[in-house]
């Protein structure tokens, strides 16, 4: 048996491990699906269920396990985000604004752990925006100590531009330690957010 765990994953990151791992597996071949939250147990469990896909699940306490069997469903062409409930453009003509180093309020290190859960969701789905703007402690995510620089420098070779707001990085006595992008103005930013077909704000 195959354990594939996505317990922390935002979606749609389950399903799209998930569906690799299905079609990974060899026949008669299991797979032992742990995951933590009940969105992405619904949709996981509608995905396969849809593609006739066997499976059981077991709960203890705020952990689901599915076991999934291997079928001959053919899964190659399913776009697992229809089976999530978040809403992403078609193309890459938007644009993400981050203007903090975390997402949400609350909890600190799990608003940067969601920042980590959402940059790496849209890298794994080819939707990568067109340009990331950073403000304000938002151009912590940017320096050469930044958690997520491994996923951001992916975007940039894939041709994202990252733009880091000067003012900010001047601000917090930064600017030396950019790592990933370059160094903007406020005429640079505005202009990215205005021509963009969408703007996502974190």
């Amino acid at each position: 048996m195959r354990t594939l765990d996505v317990k922390g994953l935002a979606c749609p990151m389950p399903l799209i491990k998930t569906k690799k791992a299905l079609q990974e597996l060899e026949k008669d071949e299991t797979l032992k699906v742990i995951i933590d939250n009940d969105t992405s147990v619904s949709n996981v469990l509608h995905f396969l269920n849809d593609n006739d896909i066997p499976v059981t699940q077991k709960k203890e306490g705020g952990i689901t396990e599915l076991t999934v069997n291997k079928t001959d469903a053919n899964i190659d062409d399913v776009e697992v985000d229809q089976y999530c409930e978040v809403d992403l453009p078609a193309t890459n003509d938007f644009v993400l604004v981050f203007a903090k180093n975390r997402i949400g309020e609350g909890n600190e290190e799990l608003g940067k752990m969601l920042v980590k859960g959402f940059l790496d969701t849209f890298n794994e789905m080819d939707r990568l925006p067109k340009k990331v703007v950073f403000l304000n402690s938002g151009v912590f995510l940017t320096l050469n100590d930044s958690p997520v620089l491994p996923v951001l420098k992916e975007y940039e070779n894939k041709g994202v531009e990252l733009l880091a707001c000067g003012t900010c990085l001047d601000f917090y006595e930064r600017t030396k330690d950019i790592a990933v992008g370059r160094v903007s103005n406020a005429y640079d930013i505005l202009n990215a957010t205005l021509d963009a077909g969408k703007t996502i704000n974190f």
